[in-house]
């Protein structure tokens, strides 16, 4: 250990073992650029010059040797730099290859891909090549599950201190601590991301979209990431099949993957039973309903079944902060806006691919505000607040309330800066959600049919940090900028 205490050896060690992984998928990806007969260097040289950063990172902490006295701030510091170094580097095929000829935007959109927000800085999608409109769903689909997670997977060598980081990269409101067999959880939890995304392949090839564009969009839905190989996004193909098809995905890909991992080891009422859960699908359900009927009441020659197919996969869409887009919501008008503010602002369930607050959150919240009326009214009663039959400690409640308030917190000072940086007041507000959230697009020239070409260096950069902030869940970076932090 060496500068305030900070074991930098198991920092560097897992920068380079996730660099490591990323360049494998890099020379992956320059097999998909020679198979499509396109100039394959870019990525090639993208992939040597991220081996050997990781290489240079990861041997000189001897990785045969157990590295101790892991402790949260090490984790804590490990997580944000791996995330950090992925986007960085994953920029470089973008950037060489000169089909993104910034390096600002090319780190604009590959920091979009790993966090799946699936935001773009790209005006025309379908002008780039196959091996990076492959590369840009391969960093959604690496992204969602969470590169720590891939790398506790394929790197047991971590030991023991696996779990600190697990928690570090997955922290949330609560999520089911898996001690100390983390690895093997990893590895299980990573076979059912791959097992779904297999089966959403098959599907889309099903209904009659080519085999590239359905294995991109695949990697896009389940990691709820958003970036398609169409500028159109969805909406290209107008099938009622795909789009269906690609909203249970999406729905999937917002569930707390930890179910699904009690679903398949038959332990169905630990799935059917979960509280977030039910609330997860009753606000996609009510939602969907509210502003299909007031597209129905706003414009009566709009059909109620067609109001229903755009309103519930935008919804979803929203909700699971995929970004996909089958219609601009942004022309709904104002009124729908609100809703889709609330949609960006909570979005799916804890442990899953989805950003966000989390629905779990906003369910804890709730109830603690009707325990705080309730209290008012009878001081002597105790009153806990229950999420699945169990009582939650003061502690985690005094918890959540600080993180919601700080996640507004950062809306607001977020966008009074965008507003300074040139947007306009309703691009400000949608594209600091947006951005804290992982959702991608959000309104006026950042929309669905827009992207955020037209934004400043400086507000590509400060988006780029919101992502990377919200998709680590607001803590685990902005304690790095405490003075407690660096205390040894």
């Amino acid at each position: 250990m060496f500068g305030n205490g900070l074991n930098w050896k198991f920092i560097l060690r897992i920068g380079g073992l996730t660099l490591a992984i990323e360049s494998l998928f890099m020379f992956v990806t320059t097999g998909v650029s020679f198979y499509y007969g396109e100039s394959p260097h870019a990525l090639a040289i993208s992939g040597v010059i991220t081996l050997a950063a990781g290489l240079a990172l990861a041997l000189p902490t001897d990785i045969r040797s157990k590295i101790k006295l892991i402790g949260k701030r090490e984790s804590y510091m490990g997580v944000t730099v791996t995330w950090v170094l992925f986007a960085a580097f994953g920029a470089l095929p973008f950037f060489l290859s000169r089909e993104i000829p910034l390096y600002t935007d090319a780190f604009f959109e590959s920091t979009s891909g790993v966090t799946t927000s699936g935001g773009s800085i790209l005006t025309n999608v379908e002008a780039m090549s196959k091996g990076l409109l492959f590369w840009r769903s391969l960093l959604n689909w690496l992204g969602g599950l969470g590169i720590i997670l891939f790398s506790l997977a394929l790197f047991p060598l971590i030991g023991g201190e696996a779990a600190q980081l697990f928690d570090a990269e997955t922290s949330g409101l609560t999520h089911d601590r898996f001690r100390p067999r983390v690895t093997e959880m990893a590895k299980r939890l990573w076979l059912i991301y791959v097992s779904f995304t297999v089966i959403l392949i098959a599907l889309l090839i099903y209904g009659k979209m080519e085999v590239f564009d359905a294995i991109c969009q695949a990697f896009s839905t389940i990691s709820t990431g958003g970036f398609s190989t169409r500028q159109s996004s969805v909406a290209y193909w107008d099938s009622i099949y795909i789009e269906s098809v690609i909203s249970v995905f999406m729905i999937i890909g917002g569930v707390n993957f930890s179910l699904f991992y009690f679903l398949f080891k038959g332990k169905f009422k630990r799935f059917w039973k979960d509280e977030e859960l039910h609330w997860y699908i009753g606000i996609l359900f009510v939602a969907s309903i509210v502003i299909t009927l007031g597209l129905v009441h706003a414009r009566p020659e709009t059909e109620f079944l067609r109001a229903f197919r755009t309103s519930y996969f935008q919804v979803i869409s929203i909700f699971t902060t995929t970004g996909f887009t089958s219609g601009d919501y942004v022309s709904w008008g104002p009124p729908y806006w609100i809703v889709v503010l609330f949609l960006m602002l909570i979005c799916g369930c804890a442990g899953s691919t989805s950003g966000g607050m989390k629905t779990i959150r906003a369910v804890v919240l709730a109830k603690s505000t009707f325990s705080e009326f309730r209290r008012l009214l009878n001081p002597r009663a105790i009153v806990p607040v229950r999420l699945n039959g169990n009582a939650l400690s003061f502690e985690v409640v005094q918890r959540l309330i600080a993180f919601c308030s700080l996640y507004v917190i950062i809306i607001l000072f977020s966008w009074c800066i965008l507003t300074m940086a040139g947007m306009t007041f309703d691009e400000a507000i949608g594209a600091a959600v947006s951005s804290l959230s992982n959702v991608g697009p959000g309104f006026g020239s950042n929309g669905p049919s827009g992207s955020f070409a037209g934004c400043s260096v400086f507000a590509k950069w400060y988006l780029s940090a919101l992502m990377i902030v919200g998709r680590l869940e607001l803590f685990t970076v902005l304690i790095l900028f405490t003075p407690a932090f660096w205390k040894k």
